[in-house]
């Protein structure tokens, strides 16, 4: 188990999944200023954005109205947390603007679940397993259907249907609501000062890395680093 165990992490807060790490990777500053992320990519081809909507360009969708409506639950998602990133710090509209976006599809995700299950690639494709992942990430509000997912979706990450890196931030997040350490260091903060990046140790360091490998991450000082470039475009620099 990795031992990251920080508070009130911007990532959980605000943008956990704003944007997705492919896409981050071909952004210039990210490009200018952490080329880890680029050649990470570059090493693997098969976790862009491109090679997911390729592998779903291939597949007949069974159930593609359940796709469409993750599709529009997953963008509201987005959009209100980018506003609420925006807005002034005293604007508490777009901050109720999420809890409400949160609260409506925790329920709709409930009862998805309870009805018919989790959605599967051959459903909704890849990208619809992952709208829902993101819609199941912030029911924070019902903590005990977040934890009762994580079986799934872990099967899910095992049949090439979810990423190790939407499992991870997945774990972490539940670990940290619960006031545990986290194990792969995706839920981050704005302390990544010295050579352990926030971390007590060099061998809490090693732990959070060879978690990190198991699901196939980035090295953990790449992904803050494409972590720090994110909250700064989200921020307007």
């Amino acid at each position: 188990m990795g031992v990251w165990n920080m508070k009130h992490s911007a990532c959980a807060a605000l943008l956990c999944a704003a944007f997705s790490a492919s896409a981050w990777a071909a952004d210039a500053a990210v490009a200018a200023n952490c080329p880890g992320v680029s050649a990470w990519y570059a090493a693997h081809p098969n976790e862009t954005d491109e090679a997911l909507a390729k592998r779903d360009a291939a597949r007949s969708f069974t159930d593609p109205q359940l796709r469409a409506e993750l599709a529009a639950r997953a963008a509201r998602d987005q959009q209100a947390r980018l506003a609420m990133v925006k807005a002034a710090r005293k604007d508490w509209g777009p901050r109720r603007e999420v809890a409400a976006i949160d609260e409506e599809n925790v329920k709709w995700l409930f009862e998805l679940v309870r009805s018919k299950g989790f959605p599967t690639a051959a459903q909704v494709g890849e990208q619809g397993v992952h709208d829902a992942w993101l819609l199941a990430l912030h029911a924070d509000r019902a903590p005990k259907f977040q934890q009762s997912l994580v079986p799934v979706l872990d099967q899910r990450r095992v049949d090439g249907e979810l990423s190790g890196s939407d499992m991870a931030r997945y774990v972490d997040r539940l670990l940290e609501a619960q006031g545990k350490p986290q194990r792969f260091g995706t839920q981050s903060s704005d302390n990544f000062a010295g050579s352990h990046l926030g971390l007590p140790n060099a061998e809490s360091l090693r732990e959070v890395e060879a978690n990190r490998r198991e699901f196939e991450l980035m090295p953990l000082a790449d992904y803050v680093c494409m972590m720090k470039e994110e909250r700064k475009e989200a921020k307007g620099r």
